[in-house]
């Protein structure tokens, strides 16, 4: 075995010592979003007034988060500094910004004749969706991200005709951006010659690290969720003598709706210098954030109102629906009758999950599993960061795997996979039969044994022991203490080829079917 380096990726527990984050005033106010915000999704449905809280919490708060991306920039230690390119994207020019980053343009903004950001009524908006101002110490200013800067996307079934300008019917809440580049954004900043340039290349467009900011040593991007058809969804025991749904792709977030958005808000830098990093009261770089003091502690804990509102907003997102209706009378038919000999077995056609074609169960790793890297993190672990966000559930099931993903609204969703590995993207402008071109690809890629393996490997050696062609796998996935490989899975598009063997009508008939689902 060659010697590898032990890569410090961003930021590692242990470098963490002393390190505090100045704490931002709560957010007392929920900034009011236009209602015709939604999209073909909701925009012709009236939401309840705890709908429309939990929408404008979606969209607009940070609670404090920006202090942690600010902390990032001045880390420390001097090799774990990452300025993440806020600064960069909003200073782009608004016409250029979606194509260079693939960020959403906020309507309510203009671009700003003199240059530089957009102007805005809000004062808090930046002129990015989900991108929002936070009053840091002595007049500075921070960034934080709400929910919507990753999981708001273009509508499918109302594109703009000009991503660079939308208007908000064009702007579907929880579909996920498919064009965001999470890798350019992260990486912008760094050295030419930062080693982790090699490990954001490695993450495609639309899929983000979760554990990048707080490190597991295991390279694992993974598509960012849409959220859809949550009160279709089936709900499972998780101890506590209540059930709740599956949200994370390998069953991780089962703890119920309300602390997995708890969850994701530490992983943007909500709360960190009280819950986080180490102090008196806190000695042990990484030790699980206790989620009583962490909520005791931190005045931007967000408020369990905004979150039972986000929640019940969340609930209120139907699947987009592709338009118009089966004119394909008997392959309709025949589609479905293949699907339900083919897929039905995971993808439930029976039982409580039946109309999001899922049956949120947990898969255990086999042949069959796609690439297995985003399965076995481990910050949800018994004694790791998230333990207390993860049900006993998830962490005494004995196994790891992929949840079986719903397959409502899947037209709009492709490339497939939780890394994007297999399928093209449509354009950002394109309309439901160009969008369900790309589904129809994808669709036809997944149903193959075919497939040409896609391996993300390093450009150029590392030293005299790593060269060129290096999977990045065999980097970034280890064990920075003792070298030992993590994940030795380096095919990103591996796997789940079902109904690869099936004629080519049958696929033809099963793609038909799906579209309309």
């Amino acid at each position: 075995m060659r010697n590898f380096p032990r890569v410090t990726l961003l930021v590692s527990f242990g470098v963490l010592l002393g390190g505090g984050t100045a704490c931002t005033e709560p957010e007392d106010v929920v900034e009011p979003v236009d209602d015709e915000q939604l999209g073909q999704t909701q925009s012709q449905e009236r939401l309840s007034s705890a709908e429309r809280r939990g929408r404008d919490i979606w969209f607009n708060n940070t609670y404090g988060g920006g202090a942690f991306f600010a902390f990032l920039a001045q880390h420390p230690d001097p090799s774990k500094r990452i300025r993440i390119a806020f600064t960069e994207v909003l200073n782009t020019p608004r016409a250029d910004r979606f194509a260079q980053w693939g960020l959403i343009n906020d309507p309510d903004c203009e671009a700003n004749p003199a240059g530089g950001p957009d102007v805005c009524s809000d004062p808090s908006a930046t002129g990015v969706v989900g991108i929002r101002k936070e009053p840091g110490p002595a007049g500075t200013t921070f960034f934080g991200v709400a929910c919507a800067s990753c999981h708001a996307g273009f509508d499918p079934n109302n594109p703009p005709a000009d991503p660079a300008d939308p208007n908000w019917a064009n702007i579907h809440p929880t579909i996920g951006n498919q064009h965001a580049k999470f890798s350019k954004i992260f990486s912008h900043n760094l050295a030419a010659t930062d080693v982790r340039r090699f490990m954001f290349a490695g993450w495609a467009d639309g899929a983000v690290d979760t554990t990048a900011l707080f490190n597991d040593n295991i390279m694992n991007p993974g598509v960012v969720t849409a959220f859809w058809d949550q009160k279709k969804r089936r709900t499972f025991d998780i101890g506590t003598g209540h059930e709740e749904l599956r949200n994370g792709q390998g069953g991780e977030d089962d703890a119920g709706g309300n602390l997995a958005s708890v969850r994701v808000y530490t992983n943007i830098g909500v709360c960190f210098a009280e819950c986080v990093a180490p102090r008196p009261d806190r000695p042990n770089p990484g030790a699980p954030i206790d989620i009583v003091q962490c909520k005791r502690d931190c005045a931007n804990y967000p408020p369990d109102e905004d979150l039972d509102d986000m929640g019940t907003f969340l609930r209120s997102v139907k699947a987009p629906q592709y338009p118009g209706h089966p004119h394909q009378v008997l392959t309709y038919l025949r589609g479905g009758l293949t699907f339900a000999a083919t897929c039905s077995n995971c993808h439930s056609v029976t039982g409580e999950g039946r109309k999001v074609y899922s049956d949120d169960e947990i898969n255990p790793m086999d042949a069959q599993t796609t690439n297995t890297c985003r399965a076995r993190s481990t910050n949800w672990d018994t004694g790791k960061l998230w333990a207390q966000f993860s049900s006993d559930v998830f962490k005494n099931r004995g196994f790891k795997g992929y949840r079986t993903m719903p397959l409502t609204g899947i037209w709009s969703t492709a490339p497939f996979f939780h890394n994007q590995s297999v399928g093209p993207w449509a354009t950002a402008s394109a309309a439901p039969p160009e969008r369900a071109q790309a589904y129809e690809a994808a669709m036809l890629e997944m149903m193959s044994t075919t497939r040409v393996p896609k391996v993300n490997v390093l450009p150029v050696a590392l030293g005299p022991t790593i060269p060129a062609g290096t999977p990045l796998t065999y980097v970034f996935s280890r064990d920075p203490a003792t070298g030992q490989l993590l994940c030795d899975d380096v095919i990103e598009n591996r796997g789940h080829t079902y109904g690869a063997e099936l004629s080519a009508s049958s696929k033809a008939a099963l793609i038909y079917w799906l579209k309309y689902q």
